[in-house]
């Protein structure tokens, strides 16, 4: 009988150990950041309880003085089976990352892996280079030091992440508008809006704003022009490039509205850099709309006098508020977040559009760098 009763016990025993350590006897909190395994090994019965459950899981692990995140999304997931999520990080004397991953095979699936640096760089974007080859665009996130993001299928198991070059062109050539012979010519500089009346206006302002409540434009930068000013001419048409992204959401889970979970794209991108042709005198807002009718992508928006333009409170169904307080929409044209809005923007040829989501009132996307 003792043995009996000892044998029992330590089969219990041997139950209770396993499913501690993650084995098929039990389940983990998904709901629950999950530390990577010293090996780096998730095991097949884990990633088939993310695809069943059609869970975001975040896996965490440590390298080289660098943390890192794997988002896994179980909508993604095929064949479920083991995969290696352990990744060896180091920093390079030139300021690039070195990443290499230790899965042998494809996982299967797309994961987003997430590397939180021990600086703030001063780019906002960077390239993943593989063998001296540029192989993916890495979206740059974070308020106090940069996260790096970028999608892996675990193919690719050496990786250099750059930033990008500054374009200083972008930050001191000053804008274009068309002369009446069809040449172009500088625009009046950020100074001499602000300190001119416009369209009538002979109210004063001591703080250097207009009256829609605009900063001051920083030297070289478009001014605004205001929709009701608006001339646009369907018979001259140029192209420029649009993209959408809310990857910082995937930096921010744990603050996201959880109904609002299977709106956000494994990679954070819900509209690719894509070229888009527009009449002269279009504004980035006309251009959004028509864009986002075009490929089935849900905005919304309302008008606010006070500002003279039209606000961007949605776009995919993703809201302000909906990943904090500090969260919404932001736009960016040529690497410059302007401060007045999008309607206010006119287009000009080869202009780069960029909307992006920030949960941190722009710090996260490298707002404070422009």
């Amino acid at each position: 009988m003792t043995k009996r009763i000892f044998s029992l016990c330590l089969a219990f025993m041997i139950i209770i150990s396993l499913c501690a350590c993650g084995g098929s006897f039990g389940k983990i909190n998904l709901q629950e950041t999950i530390l990577i395994p010293e090996d780096g090994i998730v095991e097949a019965d884990i990633v088939q309880q993310i695809k069943k459950e059609n869970a975001i899981a975040v896996f965490a692990g440590e390298s080289g003085g660098y943390t890192y995140e794997w988002t896994i999304f179980g909508s993604d997931i095929g064949d479920p089976g083991n995969i290696n999520l352990a990744v060896t990080i180091s920093g390079m004397p030139d300021g690039s990352i070195r990443l290499n991953l230790a899965q042998e095979e494809a996982f299967g699936f797309t994961g987003l892996l997430s590397v939180q640096l021990t600086e703030k760089w001063d780019q906002d974007c960077a390239t993943a280079y593989q063998n001296g080859k540029a192989v993916a665009t890495v979206s740059v996130t974070g308020s106090k030091a940069t996260i790096l993001n970028l999608t892996l299928d675990g193919t690719m198991k050496a990786l250099e992440i750059r930033p990008d070059p500054i374009l200083l062109e972008n930050i001191t050539e000053p804008a274009t508008e068309p002369a009446s012979d069809g040449e172009t010519q500088p625009a009046e500089s950020g100074d001499s809006y602000l300190s001119q009346a416009q369209n009538g206006d002979t109210q004063v302002y001591t703080d250097g704003k207009d009256k829609y409540m605009t900063d001051p434009i920083p030297e070289g930068k478009p001014k605004p022009v205001e929709p009701e000013n608006q001339e646009v001419d369907r018979g001259k048409s140029y192209t420029c490039t649009f993209s959408i992204d809310c990857s910082t959401i995937l930096n921010n889970l744990e603050m996201l509205d959880p109904e609002k979970l299977e709106m956000v794209p494994s990679n954070g991108v819900i509209l690719a850099t894509t070229s888009v042709t527009f009449y002269e005198g279009e504004s980035v807002f006309d251009v959004l709309q028509r864009l986002c009718r075009e490929k089935g992508i849900h905005m919304e928006s309302s008008w606010t006098p006070i500002y003279n333009s039209a606000y961007i409170e949605g776009i995919h169904n993703l809201y302000e508020f909906d990943c904090g307080n500090l969260s919404g929409w932001m736009y960016k044209v040529n690497g410059w977040y302007p401060n007045y809005g999008c309607s206010r923007y006119q287009l000009w040829d080869g202009d780069v559009v960029e909307w992006r989501y920030t949960c941190d009132l722009g710090n996260d996307v490298g707002r404070g760098m422009s």
